[in-house]
């Protein structure tokens, strides 16, 4: 009685490729929601970051980009 190896086997185009996952693409009201938690600020400011740069969606890497610039903006 010879155990066989039961554990699949992985694909060939994820052994040693080293292809990453792209990053997660979330909806504004996403982004907006997790202001707070996310990127340290009121949902309100996140909210008219991405309205005044017209984001739609976007990475979470591009959107703290987009409110990070707004939130410091010199007030005229």
């Amino acid at each position: 009685m010879s155990k066989e190896n039961t554990a699949p086997a992985a694909p060939a185009a994820e052994k040693g490729s080293g292809a990453k996952k792209p990053p997660a693409v979330y909806s504004a009201a996403e982004l907006i929601g997790a202001a707070r938690k996310v990127f340290g600020v009121s949902p309100d400011i996140a909210t008219a970051a991405l309205r005044m740069s017209g984001i739609k969606s976007a990475t979470v890497a591009d959107a703290k980009k987009i409110i990070t610039e707004f939130a410091n903006k010199e007030v005229k």
